[in-house]
C-alpha cells in the first residue's frame, strides 16, 4: 500500500514538473551597435596601440614635445594598461617647463569607462572605491593633468591614429598623445 501511495505521489510530482511553453516573449532591448555606441568604441580602441608622440603643455602656454616610447593596450571588456618611457632627452624637455617627472616610465593599468558622448576614457584603475566612495589616493592623482588617472578626450581619424588628450580644468591642453595600432 505504501508504495502504491508512494508511486501515485511520484507521478504527480513529476506531472506538476513538466514543462510549459512561455506565454509571453521577455524582451531585453535591442543591442546598441551603432556606429557611436559603446561596442563600437570598445571595438575601435581594442587592442595594442604604440605611442608616436607625446606633447606637454603648460597652463600658461609653453608647449614641448616629450621624446618617449610607449604601449596601450585596451581589450574588449575595457581593461586598460598604458606604459610609457620618456627619454633623457624628453625629461629634460619637461625639466625646461618647469614640469619635473620624478621617474622617465610610467605604468598602470585598470579598468576604464567610456562615455561615447563625450569621448572620454576614464581610468578607473584596481582601487578606485573603498567602502568611503573613491580612493582618495587615485583621486589626489587625478587632480593632476599630467597623471594617467586623469580623463582622456579620445579621437580616431580616418588613418586610424589615436588621439588622447588631458585637459586642465579651464579645457586647455595639457598632454596630448598620439597612438598608432601594432600591426
Amino acid at each position: 500500500m505504501q508504495i502504491q501511495i508512494a508511486a501515485v505521489l511520484m507521478i504527480a510530482f513529476l506531472a506538476g514538473c513538466a514543462a510549459s511553453p512561455r506565454q509571453r516573449v521577455v524582451s531585453a532591448g535591442a543591442v546598441d551597435t551603432g556606429p557611436n555606441s559603446l561596442t563600437a568604441a570598445r571595438q575601435q580602441l581594442e587592442g595594442q596601440w604604440m605611442l608616436e608622440g607625446m606633447t606637454f603643455n603648460t597652463e600658461d602656454g609653453k608647449s614641448a614635445a616629450v621624446d618617449a616610447t610607449g604601449r596601450l593596450t585596451m581589450d574588449g571588456f575595457g581593461n586598460l594598461s598604458i606604459e610609457f618611457t620618456m627619454t633623457e632627452a624628453g625629461l629634460k624637455s619637461l625639466a625646461g617647463m618647469g614640469i619635473n617627472y620624478p621617474n622617465p616610465r610610467m605604468s598602470t593599468s585598470g579598468q576604464a569607462a567610456i562615455n561615447t558622448q563625450s569621448r572620454e576614457i576614464t581610468y578607473v584603475g584596481n582601487r578606485f572605491t573603498t567602502s568611503g566612495g573613491m580612493d582618495p589616493e587615485t583621486a589626489k592623482r587625478r587632480q593632476n593633468p599630467f597623471a594617467l588617472e586623469r580623463i582622456r578626450y579620445y579621437t580616431i581619424d580616418a588613418q586610424g591614429i589615436l588621439t588622447l588628450t588631458t585637459r586642465y580644468n579651464d579645457g586647455k591642453d595639457a598632454v596630448v598623445s598620439t597612438w598608432k595600432k601594432a600591426s
